[in-house]
């Protein structure tokens, strides 16, 4: 009989539920310790604390898969996920006086060892983004035309994300243009760039469980040792009759 226990375990609808009740929960620590609603929206508040961790989450259950199955090949998957999650705790301008993907950082005047560290990380996550592209690209074009789920979840994830970004900092981007937004306006663009952050970061984890759920129902190729032939061992050769004994075989011959 099937052991219905480890299909619970894989269920998605459950780990969708466990990643809203974790989220909401936190939410509600958030507005009982909070002075104000903006702290709740606030840079590092518990809603980006939120984000962070689901992407940090996701990024940690690629890398033990791909140690798991030596499948270093996604190696990507997981540096991109987890620079997303960084960026969500602004590690990306922790350590620079200037975020990693600002000019300034590269052409003011500011330490040597900044510019090289900024420049190894930016290399490498767009090295990730290139194998993104060339590797996962067309298996995902080709889930969206399948109607996968994931593949879906995927596209919602992306379109959240960068409508969250056209968002941020809605009013400092429309004054060059001349338009002129309300403070209430602008703040509520300010949040609901956080909102539609966290919810990208709940589907993102929800991919990535759908992935390894997938993964651990199909079996893992093993690769056929060499076979080593064995030489065979020489058959014993029957010592061949000496020249008396068959002279004497043929003189009995010709007796009879």
């Amino acid at each position: 009989m099937p052991d219905q226990t480890d299909d619970r375990r894989r269920d998605p609808l459950l780990l969708f539920a466990l990643s809203c009740a974790l989220a909401l929960g936190w939410l509600m620590v958030g507005m009982v310790t909070a002075e104000t609603v903006t702290d709740i929206f606030a840079e590092s508040g518990p809603i980006e604390q939120t984000s962070a961790l689901f992407l940090l989450l996701s990024a940690l259950a690629l890398g033990v898969e791909m140690v798991r199955r030596r499948d270093w090949g996604r190696w990507h998957l997981a540096v991109l996920v987890l620079a997303a999650g960084l960026r969500e705790l602004d590690w990306d301008k922790a350590f620079t006086g200037s975020g990693i993907l600002q000019l300034r950082l590269y052409s003011g005047d500011g330490p040597l060892a900044h510019k090289i560290a900024g420049a190894a990380v930016v290399i490498l996550l767009v090295w990730a983004g290139l194998r993104l592209l060339r590797r996962n690209l067309p298996d995902w074009l080709r889930a969206l035309r399948g109607r996968d789920v994931w593949a879906w979840l995927m596209l919602a994830a992306l379109a959240l994300y960068g409508v969250a970004k056209s968002l941020d900092g809605l009013g400092r981007k429309l004054a060059p243009w001349g338009i002129e937004i309300s403070d209430w306006a602008n703040r509520t663009a300010g949040r609901s760039e956080e909102a539609m952050e966290l919810f990208g970061a709940i589907l993102i984890l929800q991919v990535v469980g759908l992935s390894l759920i997938r993964r651990a129902a199909t079996p893992k190729l093993r690769t056929p040792e060499p076979r080593t032939i064995k030489p065979r061992p020489p058959e014993p050769r029957s010592a061949a009759p000496s020249g008396a004994a068959t002279e004497g075989a043929r003189r009995r011959g010709r007796q009879t």
